[in-house]
């Protein structure tokens, strides 16, 4: 076992192990104090437990407590980026409980769960304010935004960073509305298609105006060598001859040229934007079409695989989590049969409206619903309760966010 490996696999259990001091502290009723961080020879902060304290004075919300816990631990240094994982950790299993309770009582009915998921989705950013403070909120959520905004590091000033987070806001609220009003008839699935297409286009020129043309292609991985390095990095598993590297290259540049076409067509003349969503899967799946052709199937799956982010996460938490190979692949297809199965669902239904039939979009939702309990219930009988919530809790399911209802 190499050095590295065990330093990374030891910062890894640190971070847990705080996170899990904090949570437990944050449901009890008599919390115990939060871990203190004692720096070992290497630098590595291990966390001792102390003796159980009496309960903050004034401390009688659930939030209250989560602010009064990270001012603690921020006051014995721990990172703010360390402190908005444990708020969040905080935060999914509070929403857990409060989600199953609404689905028992609901009977599962889709509308219903669609309507509570828009509620904590429109509450997340006061709520993880009011945990970690202002000034540690728009550290957090300002970095998380920038990564959102570009797919590779572009160097910025303060005032281009303000700027491009100021936007990423006003469409994060632009698309929580857009889900509001369909929600509550407002608008239909084709309106709301439309802007959500507009709003992108709009989005692209902004950061253009931002950034210029030639850094706003480097920002988005469009730059020509931007592109050869991360394609490089993608494929290093399939080892590629040079032949497959360029013919490979070159698809990808392809789509990224008719990705950049589409968005300036959306942004010239809106009415466009109906067809957005379908002309994208279809230059996404002729780009894999290639790859395929070019490696091989056996390749491309196994690359496929290993770039997804759940099992990336199953495989490097393995042990921690109790997975074998084989579990791993069986929760890794589950959720791409899954992902598959609502999105050519979605796409049939949208064709349909697309050539002027009428489409029941509330028993549409509702399937997808039934589709996404039935895959959560067979995961749940797979893996037991217990592992299932683990999985959930540290995003491998993050499917079931992804397809979305319409």
């Amino acid at each position: 076992m190499s050095s590295e490996f065990r330093h990374r696999a030891s910062l890894v259990l640190n971070v847990v192990l705080a996170v899990t001091a904090v949570v437990l502290a944050l449901h009890k009723s008599e919390p115990a104090a939060p871990a203190a961080p004692v720096k070992m020879a290497n630098g590595t902060p291990v966390f001792t437990r102390q003796p159980k304290t009496p309960q903050y004075p004034g401390v009688a919300s659930t939030s209250d407590q989560r602010r009064w816990l990270v001012d603690q631990l921020r006051a014995m240094g721990v990172p703010n980026d360390t402190l908005a994982r444990i708020v969040l950790e905080s935060l999914d299993k509070e929403w857990n409980r409060y989600s199953a309770k609404v689905s028992l009582e609901c009977h599962g009915d889709g509308d219903t769960l669609d309507a509570l998921q828009l509620k904590i989705d429109m509450g997340m950013d006061d709520q993880v304010r009011a945990a970690l403070g202002e000034a540690g909120f728009r550290e957090w959520d300002q970095k998380k935004m920038l990564q959102e905004a570009m797919r590779t590091r572009v160097a910025l000033t303060d005032s281009e960073a303000d700027a491009i987070y100021d936007l990423k806001k006003k469409q994060q609220q632009r698309f929580l509305d857009l889900r509001q009003a369909m929600q509550k008839g407002e608008m239909d699935k084709s309106d709301v298609q439309n802007a959500l297409a507009t709003a992108s286009s709009e989005f692209t020129g902004q950061m253009k105006a931002i950034l210029g043309d030639e850094r706003y292609a480097e920002s988005q991985g469009l730059d020509p060598g931007v592109v050869a390095t991360n394609l490089q990095q993608d494929l290093a598993k399939a080892t590629p001859s040079d032949s497959q590297f360029q013919d490979l290259l070159k698809a990808q540049q392809q789509l990224n040229d008719a990705r950049s076409k589409l968005d300036q067509q959306i942004q010239d003349d809106p009415s466009q934007s109906a067809a957005y969503d379908e002309q994208i899967k279809a230059l996404d799946d002729a780009r894999d079409q290639k790859y395929r052709q070019v490696l091989g199937t056996n390749v491309f799956d196994t690359l496929q695989m290993e770039q997804d982010g759940g099992y990336s996460k199953m495989v490097q938490y393995k042990n921690l989590w109790g997975l074998d190979d084989s579990e791993i692949y069986y929760v890794y297809a589950t959720m791409q049969y899954y992902e598959k199965s609502g999105q050519d669902y979605q796409a049939q239904a949208s064709a349909l409206q697309a050539q002027g039939q009428s489409v029941d979009w509330d028993a549409v939702n509702k399937n997808l619903q039934q589709l996404k309990q039935q895959t959560q219930q067979t995961l749940q009988n797979y893996l037991g309760q217990d592992r299932f919530n683990q999985l959930q809790q540290n995003g491998v399911f993050y499917q079931f966010n992804q397809v979305a209802h319409h």
